[in-house]
């Protein structure tokens, strides 16, 4: 609970006042803790930056497991969830005042978020656990299948920072690239 307590403090003050403003004692203030509980429990700015990416991604998240259990073929589930996905991400606070700063030159944060690893890889687990439980007769090897779904989470990231099109639009774009890599893989001589 104090974790969550600190981070909502954290994404308030950073909404409110930028990612070079915030400091651990506006946080600790805002959480109404000590300066020493905020460096205990999150470390430094840099591990604040990261717990927060990653609770926001744990929210985007379950919005693709709920839409993907809603589909019964894998393309649509891919198509859903992408438009979940996005969709969620124009109402993320956190995610717009990330985004919006970047344009005002406090883009500290951006790669925390747009060129995070961990993100990446984090979300392609994710997928992967899904679709393995949902539809485990694909014909991709399980190296293939995560080179499929890293690079929807790459496609699904890039359409969050630089939208194309609308959500809907988008998630039926890569819901194409999907099935052509799926009719592909079925297509191949052994």
């Amino acid at each position: 609970m104090l974790r969550d307590r600190l981070l909502d403090a954290a994404a308030a003050v950073f909404a409110e006042e930028g990612w070079r403003k915030l400091t651990m004692a506006k946080v600790a203030d805002r959480a109404g803790v000590s300066r020493q509980t905020v460096y205990n429990e999150l470390g430094g700015k840099q591990q604040l930056a990261e717990e927060l990416v990653m609770r926001e991604l744990e929210l985007f998240l379950e919005v693709v497991r709920t839409r993907f259990a809603a589909e019964d073929e894998l393309v649509a589930a891919v198509r859903a969830a992408v438009e979940g996905a996005l969709e969620a991400a124009v109402d993320d606070v956190l995610l717009r005042t990330v985004l919006e700063s970047g344009h005002s030159g406090d883009s500290e944060l951006l790669p925390f978020i747009f060129q995070s690893q961990d993100l990446v890889d984090r979300a392609t687990g994710f997928l992967e656990e899904l679709v393995a439980e949902r539809f485990p007769d694909l014909p991709l090897a399980p190296d293939e299948l995560r080179v499929v779904l890293e690079s929807v989470v790459r496609l699904v990231v890039s359409h969050v920072t630089t939208p194309s099109a609308p959500p809907s639009s988008t998630a039926a774009s890569v819901a194409f690239l999907v099935e052509a890599v799926l009719v592909g893989a079925g297509a191949r001589l052994p």
